[in-house]
Parts: structure tokens; sequence; C-alpha cells
């Protein structure tokens, strides 16, 4: 009777917490919109404090980040998103999207080498194929590679998200776009027509409202 009745205050505490994460994350994500970064960052903090798993504690993570950032608090923000992704009880999917979105952060600045070197990083961390996560780390690899004119590396990390069916076919269209793009700068211009008629087919059966025009005019420039 006693185990039972133990049973029942731990769920019921369970339950509570759960409740009051939701509370306090809502708070949070409601001073963030409002652009109150101070306020965010504290919520956060306290919504990181009493998450109970690795989904709570990764978003809780990246809403801090967030906040951080908005107070310019730069250093800070990547200090504590990387040192998150040595979190034993954070899951390797959402450790990769962590390391995805400091490496975003990173993109178009002077660091772009080590937004490479994170993004090296999180393609090693496993990941389920179909996820937008692991798109993301190849996605942003390739749009360095691009910048960079190198075309047959960006080809390449590409291949990784083209050759999964599974994907959402969105970014299989964003996928097999770019790497019509870099073939297209290659010279490759039969190659390159063929990526950009796979892409538009997969631009078709995205079900809701999508832009797939770029896919066209390459195919139209190419056919001429």
């Amino acid at each position: 009777m006693k185990t039972l009745f133990a049973a029942a205050v731990v769920l019921s505490m369970g339950l509570l917490s759960g409740e009051d994460y939701l509370k306090i994350f809502r708070e949070a994500s409601q001073a963030e919109k409002q652009k109150q970064f101070a306020v965010a960052e504290a919520k956060y903090g306290e919504a990181l404090k009493i998450s109970a798993n690795s989904g709570q504690k990764s978003r809780a993570v990246l809403g801090k980040f967030r906040a951080m950032r908005g107070l310019k608090k730069f250093k800070e923000a990547e200090k504590l998103a990387l040192e998150s992704v040595e979190d034993e009880s954070i899951s390797f999917q959402d450790a990769r999207h962590i390391l995805n979105t400091v490496a975003g952060t990173l993109l178009w600045s002077a660091r772009q080498h080590e937004a490479l070197a994170l993004l090296q990083q999180a393609q090693n961390v496993q990941c389920l194929k179909s996820s937008n996560i692991y798109f993301s780390t190849f996605y942003l690899m390739a749009v360095i590679y691009m910048q960079r004119k190198q075309y047959q590396a960006a080809i390449e990390v590409l291949g990784n998200v083209a050759a999964v069916r599974e994907q959402h076919p969105a970014n299989l269209y964003t996928a097999n776009l770019m790497t019509g793009n870099a073939l297209e700068r290659l010279g490759k211009k039969s190659e390159a027509l063929k990526y950009f008629r796979t892409a538009l087919e997969n631009g078709k059966k995205v079900r809701y409202k999508f832009n797939f025009s770029q896919a066209e005019k390459a195919i139209e420039r190419l056919s001429k």
C-alpha cells in the first residue's frame, strides 16, 4: 500500500513539474517575442532547471541562447549552447540540433570556418535521416561551400540528403536545386538539368503552398 502511495506521489510531482515547465516556457517565449530578452533569459533559465527530459532541456537551452544573443551576450550564449552538447542527458539528435543552431549564427560572419567545424562535428552525431535536423547539417555545409565556390564539396554533402527518400519533399527540392546550381557552375549542364527536374518533381509533392519557380526557371534556361 505504501509503495502504491509513494508511486502516486512521485507521479503527481512529475505532472506538476511538467505543468510548471510548460507555464514557465510559455512565459519565456512570450517575453522573447516582445523582445524582453532579460526576462526571457531568466525564464528560460528557470525552465532549464526543472526540465525533465532531453527535449525540454534542449528547447530551454536554445531559448536562453536566443535571449542571451538578444542581449548581445554572444560569447556567453555560445558557451551555454556548446556546453549543453556535452550533457549526457541531452540526446544525440538534440545535441546535433544545438550544433546546427550555433553554426547557423556564425554562417555569415568572419568565423565561418568555425561554423563549418561545428557542422562537421554535427554530421558525426547520430540522427534520424528523415529529420529536418539531419537535413539542416548538410544544407548549412552546402551554403558555406557554395559561398566559397567549392562546388564539388557542396555536391558531395548534399548527396547525403538527396539519397534519403524519407526526407520531406521540400528538403529534397532544396538539396536537388542546390546540387543542380553547383553542377551548372561547374559547366555540367546536362547533369544539372537532371537535378533541376528532380527538384521540380519534389517541389510539386509539397502539400502546402510552395514556390518551386527557381527549378522551373532553371529547366527553361538549360532546355534552350
